[in-house]
């Protein structure tokens, strides 16, 4: 059996406006599904080296100059782990997980930023991408980068913190949700 994975992203207030052509683009992003074979009971990993991979791809990935969609970037810093961050993306891929739901709104309503200032976290900019169906940090982290969105999100040169987390669901085929949220602190110039 065949399962699709849904990638989508998001930017919080203070976040720069969509052109009409990053919108398309955005549009077509939504729209990208990465097919993997259905296992029963998939195995990721253990969530720190879960996390440390993540980090390490996606570090990887901000060495290096990249075209994410229309955006050219260049090679920027690296991003730390935040386990505040990481908290706050493992809330919510716990929430998808158990209610059964892909998107960036909680079951409860609330929104990426609203999920971040519950765990304290004073930000001024933040991003969140999520996903659904990868088994393995190589596959989510490809499959963000093949999504202009979500690329942005990575290659984002202001963000300095990520955190990252996956809940595998109780569905047919133990489906898993993937939630990185990338920030930078209040306390940070942009």
């Amino acid at each position: 059996m065949i399962a699709t994975s849904h990638i989508l992203p998001t930017l919080g207030r203070g976040s720069y406006q969509l052109s009409a052509t990053r919108r398309i683009a955005f549009g077509l992003a939504l729209a990208i599904a990465v097919s993997l074979a259905n296992a029963d009971s998939p195995h990721v990993g253990s969530p720190k080296r879960v996390s440390e991979r993540v980090l390490q791809l996606v570090n990887a990935a901000r060495t290096h100059g990249r075209r994410c969609g229309y955006e050219t970037f260049r090679a920027v810093a690296p991003v730390r782990l935040s386990g505040t961050l990481e908290s706050a993306a493992r809330d919510h891929v716990h929430d998808m997980a158990a209610h059964n739901f892909f998107e960036h709104t909680g079951s409860d309503g609330s929104s990426p930023t609203e999920r971040l200032a519950r765990t304290g976290y004073r930000w001024r900019l933040t991003g969140e991408n999520i996903a659904y169906g990868p088994t393995s940090p190589e596959e989510v982290v490809r499959g963000w980068l093949a999504s202009p969105g979500h690329c942005e999100n990575i290659m984002e040169p202001r963000f300095t913190e990520m955190g990252v987390a996956y809940a595998v669901g109780s569905t047919r085929g133990n489906p898993v949700y993937w939630d990185q949220t990338f920030a930078v602190p209040r306390k940070s110039k942009l």
